[in-house]
């Protein structure tokens, strides 16, 4: 009698495993099959694709600004270090451009009071100081020779 029992109930489990393994197979073909590629998965490149340009960063480190505040005698520093993302090409020039960049960022970054700096989120420091950038590369008539700035590091005492 004991031995039977274990039988039903082996027989009861594998059968439900096998019913929801089915169930979720079902599901899956439903959903168009996206859920069966994986994310971790390299796409597969068409002839038609270019291969990508290996890409480069470049960081500027300690740029260190004076924060006022209207009104107020007390002197607040904030500290950013940036990361230039270029390509093999553009590497050089952007190593060469450095003082020229940061120059363009103190300028920048000196105009917000602290209040302000406090408020700003990272993406919205890497926002305007792209947008600095690319005003000072149009003014001279160059090409940027850097495809983003990203922000490493950001201290606003």
């Amino acid at each position: 009698m004991k031995s039977k029992t274990v039988v039903i109930f082996l027989v009861s489990m594998l059968l439900t495993l096998l019913l929801g393994g089915g169930a979720t197979y079902w599901w899956l073909q439903q959903q168009g099959g996206a859920a069966l590629s994986s994310p971790l998965r390299e796409p597969v490149a068409t002839e038609a694709e270019e291969p990508a340009t290996p890409k480069r960063y470049l960081t500027l480190d300690k740029i260190i600004v004076m924060l006022r505040e209207a009104g107020q005698d007390e002197l607040h520093y904030m500290s950013i270090d940036l990361v230039f993302r270029t390509d093999n090409e553009q590497q050089a020039q952007v190593k060469e451009q450095l003082p020229l960049l940061k120059s363009i960022a103190v300028r920048a970054l000196s105009q917000l009071t602290r209040t302000q700096a406090a408020a700003m989120s990272v993406d919205e420091f890497q926002a305007l100081l792209l947008q600095h950038y690319s005003a000072a590369y149009r003014k001279d008539q160059q090409p940027q020779p850097f495809s983003d700035v990203m922000v490493s590091k950001l201290i606003v005492e």
